[in-house]
């Protein structure tokens, strides 16, 4: 489970961290990976903004399903 660990802190959670503030204007984010703020069920919290914060490890995850979702439309856009 070690790669699996290290593809998502990685790769997920970086383009979790760079993408979702883009494509939601900036109310989604990613909370730092020093965070020790507790997310709820759904690994997310609310900030003193008011913005919606994933955990580290929701990010890397959800950054993983943006990368699946990707591949998925190449995939379907190339006929393949």
């Amino acid at each position: 489970m070690f790669i699996v660990d290290v593809v998502v802190e990685l790769i997920g959670y970086q383009t979790a961290r760079m993408l979702l503030p883009v494509l939601s204007a900036g109310w989604i984010r990613a909370a730092d990976l020093t965070s020790d703020q507790p997310g709820g069920w759904a690994g997310c919290y609310r900030d003193a903004e008011r913005r919606l914060v994933f955990t580290p490890d929701m990010a890397g995850w959800i950054g993983i399903l943006m990368w699946l979702l990707t591949l998925v439309l190449v995939i379907v856009a190339t006929g393949r």
